[in-house]
């Protein structure tokens, strides 16, 4: 007997439980390799495989097969051997393509650490503070690991010494950062009380929600008077995120409010008709937005002046910072109920 190269196989189960084991084989046809074995018989377990045709190790049934009939040389292939060779060649594919992918993505990722830590060892104390301020959340597990083996793998002691102090000052740098956030998040909680609880009715301490209009007249001016930063802000949507998850929405509500008083106060130039809207709660938009239409300011320049206030929101704001998401999303809905209400005088 001879041992043949396996390309393919699958096994054809019957319903007694035997079946047909078909292999497709390099200089074989499949029904050269084709063989029967009954519902009392062993079936085979394990196929001798190619390391280098991964296709192989697909195959849902994996034996060791033998003949001693070599095929004579076809031209065409069968049609189900020529099936199932397609079927498991994009699967292939699609295993390497899956594995390449990874691949780069790993190599990217310790490209991009390299490149952090190099800029690291190179910096100057204040640089580094920088340095380390902007990219702290890259110092995961991966990135410590990653100082320590180019130290490990280093070509000189000197240049062990200097990436094993950088990790120590990284190291003590993010702990103060931890600290101070900490430090700070704790004192925004406790000015956040405070504002809050301004719109609490004085008497009974209760909040009663939806809020009255004098409700929200000492909220507004708890919040004129309070320092709004973005710890502050940060405080207030972590605050509703928990809110809503435990499913307090008269808190959320409340909070929302806060949040409209403080885009108010930094959006109210007192220069245009639109401030006269952008000034007041939104309960009362619709009365103020009668007022400045009968005094003359058109839709037309109703757009022009919310336009130029959401570029100066883009522009003069840190992309991407608490202040700036609550001043937009709060002139969009200027905005939105601004054109339901032109619309609805125009028809």
């Amino acid at each position: 007997m001879t041992q043949i190269r396996i390309i393919h196989a699958f096994w054809l189960p019957d319903a007694d439980g035997s079946g047909r084991l078909t292999a497709a084989a390099e200089g074989y046809s499949a029904i050269s390799l084709s063989r029967r074995f009954g519902s009392d018989s062993a079936r085979p377990a394990t196929l001798r495989l190619s390391t280098t045709d991964m296709s192989a190790a697909l195959c849902p049934t994996l034996a060791v097969l033998t003949t001693e009939h070599r095929a004579k040389p076809s031209a065409r292939r069968p049609a189900r051997a020529s099936a199932v060779s397609r079927t498991f060649r994009r699967s292939r594919d699609a295993v390497v393509s899956r594995a390449k992918d990874a691949t780069d993505e790993a190599l990217t990722e310790v490209a991009n650490m390299d490149s952090l830590i190099d800029l690291m060892v190179a910096a100057d104390e204040d640089a580094l503070v920088k340095l380390v301020a902007e990219n702290v959340l890259s110092f995961d597990q991966k990135m410590w690991i990653r100082i320590a083996a180019r130290s490990d793998a280093a070509d000189s002691q000197e240049s062990k010494d200097k990436l094993m102090a950088l990790a120590g000052r990284c190291m003590k740098l993010i702990e103060t950062m931890v600290e101070t956030t900490e430090s700070t998040i704790q004192e925004s909680s406790v000015a956040l009380e405070t504002i809050v609880a301004t719109a609490a009715d004085p008497e009974t301490g209760e909040f009663d929600v939806p809020l009255k209009a004098e409700s929200i007249a000492r909220l507004r001016k708890a919040v004129d008077d309070a320092v709004v930063d973005e710890r502050m802000l940060n405080t207030v949507y972590a605050w509703i995120r928990k809110s809503d998850e435990d499913k307090l929405d008269g808190m959320v509500h409340i909070l929302q409010h806060l949040m409209q008083c403080y885009a108010a106060r930094e959006l109210d130039n007192g220069e245009t008709p639109l401030d006269v809207v952008i000034g007041a709660a939104a309960s009362e938009w619709p009365a103020k937005f009668e007022e400045i239409i009968e005094g003359g300011f058109g839709e037309e320049a109703f757009t022009r002046d919310l336009q130029k206030r959401m570029e100066g929101v883009v522009l003069n704001l840190p992309n991407g910072s608490y202040a700036q998401r609550v001043q937009a999303e709060y002139l969009k809905e200027v905005e939105d109920r601004g054109k339901e209400l032109y619309s609805a005088k125009a028809a």
